[in-house]
């Protein structure tokens, strides 16, 4: 798997003007890598595509959990208590139908397993709980940046999702009780791997060559239907 200074590099190998202009900063091309990787993930995954795979998804081994009454992320009142990760989680991409998560499973500090839990919305919750039936099962929704979890006493989960931007260390390494060993911290962000699957790698590359063409060179381009540029541009438009 490349990373995002491979990736950087290819875009300004792709024109003259994108390897000469010194305007354009590495933070700028690998920001329009991120967001063309996102548009194009996105299309596969409700396409049903890339689901089983780990080259887009990033885990986060080890989310700690606190317990809150279920008031907290919604308006329905009762003494029902259940779980919250400690710390505001980084935005999940979002499909046509769901968030792109591979799972959450819960972390049994003693045994070293877990169980993958069961997405499900606060709404469908609160009907759930007023239901006259014994209630086994453990889900899991997205509010606000936290994820709640119904077993208020499962301590900590791992995650496995595909993000949006990078995820800060201090969520992807934290200081828990999972026994994570933690990297070095100090590597640029530039060099860490990054999540792209191979055949979608020429498509980033062409679509952000000529985004960046666009906006910082004025340069028309020929779109074809499927996003990519048709007609490779000789000159800028220097008027």
């Amino acid at each position: 798997m490349s990373t995002m200074r491979n990736m950087v590099s290819d875009v300004r190998s792709m024109h003259k003007l994108l390897s000469t202009d010194s305007m354009i900063t590495d933070r700028a091309i690998a920001s329009e890598v991120r967001n063309n990787t996102l548009l194009l993930v996105k299309r596969e995954t409700n396409l049903r595509k890339l689901w089983g795979t780990d080259t887009i998804f990033t885990t986060i081994p080890c989310l700690e959990m606190i317990q809150v009454p279920i008031s907290e992320c919604c308006n329905y009142v009762d003494d029902c208590m259940i779980a919250r990760t400690k710390l505001k989680i980084p935005k999940i991409a979002e499909g046509n139908y769901q968030y792109v998560i591979q799972g959450v499973y819960s972390i049994n500090a003693m045994s070293g397993k877990g169980s993958k839990l069961k997405e499900i919305t606060v709404n469908r919750y609160i009907n759930l709980l007023k239901l006259p039936v014994v209630k086994n099962e453990s889900y899991f929704w997205i509010s606000n940046d936290y994820l709640y979890v119904t077993n208020p006493d499962i301590e900590a989960i791992r995650l496995v999702a595909f993000f949006e931007s990078d995820v800060p260390n201090e969520v992807l390494y934290p200081e828990c009780c999972c026994g994570v060993k933690t990297p070095d911290l100090c590597v640029n962000p530039l060099d860490k791997e990054f999540s792209l699957p191979g055949y979608l790698r020429s498509q980033v590359l062409g679509l952000t060559s000529q985004k960046l063409l666009q906006t910082y060179f004025n340069l028309k381009s020929d779109m074809a239907d499927n996003g990519i540029d048709g007609q490779a541009p000789n000159a800028p438009n220097l008027t």
